[in-house]
C-alpha cells in the first residue's frame, strides 16, 4: 500500500472553511479548505458531486452561513427533494433567506452574453456584456455552487473560443466573489483529463475527483490539486448512505 503522503505548499497562515462532510476534511492539514477558492468536482454521473455540494451547503447553513445555488439543469422543487433525502431541512433557509436556488437555461446565458446558441461577436464585444450570473447585492453566500459546467459546454462546441472566454469571466467573476466556489464537472476522468474541456481545470485553483470503482455501488474520491493548502495526495474509499457522503481518510484505494 502507498504510504500516506501530504503534498507540501509554502504558504502563511490561510483562512478555511470546514465542509462538515465526515472524513474529508481530514484530508487537509489545516482541517479544511482554503476560502476564497474555485474547486472543480469531476467525475462521471452518479458518482456523488451534487450530493456533495448539497450536504457542503446544508452544513455551512446549519452553522449560520450563506449558500447560492445555480442549477443549469435540474430544478429548485428537485434540487430540494433530493436533500430532504437525506433528511436535510433545507425548506427553513430558503424561508430565511440564507440559501439562494436559482435554475437558469444554460441557452439563456449563451444568448445573453454571445447573441446566440452557437455564439457570435467579438471577445471585446462579448467582455463587456453581461457577468456569468447574478447574486443579489445584499447577499454574501460563503458558498456558490455551479451545476454542472457540462450543462455550458454541450450547447457551445461550435464556439470553443467563446465557450473560453465565458469561462474566464466565470472563474473571475468567482474570485471576486470571496466565497468557496464547488463547480460540478461532468466526465469519465479519461487520460487525466478532469472536464469536457480541459481548461476547467487549469483555471479551478482546486480538482477534487470522484470515481466510480466497477461498479456505482463502490466508490473513491481524491484531491488531485488544491492550491494554498497541504493536502493528502492518496484516492480514498468514499460511500453514500442515509446520511449522505461519507470518506474513509484510513482506507487508500489503489485498484482504480
Amino acid at each position: 500500500m502507498e504510504d500516506i503522503e501530504y503534498i507540501n505548499i509554502k504558504n502563511d497562515a490561510i483562512s478555511v472553511i470546514k465542509t462538515g462532510i465526515n472524513g474529508f476534511d481530514d484530508l487537509f492539514h489545516e482541517g479544511g479548505i482554503p476560502h476564497n477558492i474555485s474547486i472543480l468536482l469531476s467525475g462521471s454521473a452518479g458518482s456523488g458531486k451534487s450530493i456533495f455540494c448539497r450536504q457542503v451547503c446544508y452544513n455551512i447553513l446549519k452553522n449560520g452561513g450563506k449558500c447560492f445555488y445555480i442549477s443549469f439543469q435540474e430544478s429548485e422543487k428537485g434540487i430540494i427533494r433530493s436533500m430532504e433525502k437525506f433528511r436535510w431541512n433545507i425548506n427553513q433557509y430558503i424561508d430565511s433567506g440564507s440559501f439562494i436556488i436559482q435554475k437558469i437555461n444554460p441557452m439563456d446565458i449563451l444568448r445573453m452574453k454571445f447573441g446566440s446558441v452557437g455564439g457570435s461577436g467579438s471577445a471585446t464585444e462579448i467582455s463587456y456584456k453581461i457577468k456569468p450570473f447574478d447574486i443579489p447585492n445584499d447577499f454574501k453566500p460563503d458558498i456558490i455552487v455551479v451545476d454542472s459546467l457540462s450543462s455550458i459546454i454541450e450547447i457551445s462546441t461550435t464556439k470553443e473560443k467563446n465557450f473560453r472566454l465565458y469561462l474566464q469571466q466565470l472563474f473571475s467573476f468567482l474570485e471576486e466573489s470571496d466565497s468557496v466556489s464547488l463547480l460540478i464537472s461532468e466526465n469519465y476522468l479519461n487520460n487525466q483529463k478532469y472536464s469536457n474541456s480541459g481548461i476547467e481545470e487549469f483555471l479551478a485553483d482546486g480538482v477534487v475527483a470522484f470515481f466510480n470503482l466497477n461498479n456505482r455501488y463502490k466508490r473513491a474520491i481524491g484531491i488531485i490539486k488544491m492550491r494554498y493548502c497541504n493536502h493528502r495526495k492518496n484516492i480514498f474509499k468514499m460511500t453514500i448512505n442515509e446520511n449522505g457522503i461519507e470518506i474513509f481518510p484510513d482506507q487508500i484505494v489503489d485498484d482504480l
